[in-house]
């Protein structure tokens, strides 16, 4: 066995899907008080790193195992604008798994309004140890 492999206790029985809530700052705008585009990288990485935490185990303790999990792959749609205040909800799940690579489908709306989409992604992660090399992805994200 890999000894960087972490040893998480998969908590499968929560919902495939998570929803991440946060607000929108004066800081995440500009100065029409609408979101700067790059600053929903932000949402989505923060929403990302609960869904694993959440569903599987810290992702300081994958750190720790020698596992770095990067983007790979970005796609986003920007169908509407977030504004300074606005609530907004990230939802988070993972649509595939590969060998090598996690598929983590995201959508952020407002809050109260989950049929209006703000932004769609799609981001491929990979993982690599301490040294750059590509690792295979833990087993337990296959069974997300």
């Amino acid at each position: 066995m890999d000894p960087r492999e972490p040893k998480p206790e998969t908590k499968a029985s929560q919902p495939v899907e998570l929803l991440f809530e946060c607000k929108v700052y004066y800081e995440d705008t500009d100065c029409m008080g609408v979101v700067y585009h790059a600053n929903y990288l932000r949402y989505l990485e923060r929403a990302r790193t609960e869904y694993v935490e959440q569903r599987l185990a810290s992702v300081v303790e994958y750190h720790k195992n020698g596992y770095m999990f990067m983007v790979h792959k970005i796609e986003i749609v920007y169908h509407s604008p977030a504004k300074l205040g606005d609530a907004l909800v990230v939802r988070t799940w993972i649509e595939n798994t590969t060998r090598f690579r996690i598929v983590v489908k995201q959508i952020i709306t407002k809050k109260g309004e989950p049929r209006d989409y703000l932004i769609t992604a799609t981001v491929t992660l990979v993982a690599v140890g301490l040294d750059g090399e590509l690792l295979q992805i833990p087993r337990e994200f296959h069974e997300l």
